[in-house]
């Protein structure tokens, strides 16, 4: 891990923060953090913009104990993607942001999309065939003319999800 201190690498002495718009450069939609240095490494004369997502700062310290290293937190999350659980990328609340490793973030990624996916189409449905939200199985999220109840499940369910989930109990339309 580099060390860049104030005065070796003429690092400002504070970040600013911006939100970056989806599509718009690296940031993607993501809030970050901007720090204008200049390192040994910069590939020309004069200074560098360094960005570090603001959901990438806070799990350092929201997500690994207090007392762990910073260099051991820095290895561990360099390796990882910070997940955000309910998918919304400005939500950073402690218990929404968890390190994972990349090929399990994309995959968990990819099945909020198709879900999303599905319900968006699903609502498109009962949009189609004017079914207001009452007139939907909570078992499957289909639109169902008949609902029943059962002391076997919670809420309304169509009469195929009825039978397969009330468990011997009766069911009411």
């Amino acid at each position: 891990m580099g060390n860049y201190h104030l005065g070796e690498n003429e690092v400002q002495p504070f970040a600013t923060w911006q939100h970056a718009k989806p599509g718009h450069g690296s940031g993607a939609g993501y809030e970050r953090w901007r720090s204008t240095e200049h390192r040994p490494h910069t590939p020309t004369d004069g200074r560098e913009d360094v960005y570090v997502a603001h959901h990438r700062l806070l799990a350092v310290v929201e997500c690994y104990p207090l007392d762990q290293p910073i260099e051991s937190v820095l290895d561990d999350l360099a390796e990882k993607d910070v997940h955000h659980r309910n998918g919304i990328k400005w939500d950073n609340r402690p218990g929404n942001i968890e390190p994972v490793e990349h090929a399990r973030h994309a995959s968990i990624t990819q099945e909020q999309v198709r879900a999303w996916a599905q319900d968006e189409k699903r609502e498109q449905r009962r949009r189609a065939i004017g079914l207001r939200n009452e007139s939907t199985c909570d078992g499957c999220g289909e639109p169902a003319e008949l609902l029943a109840t059962s002391p076997g499940f919670a809420g309304e369910r169509c009469l195929e999800c009825a039978r397969q989930e009330c468990d011997g109990e009766p069911i009411e339309v």
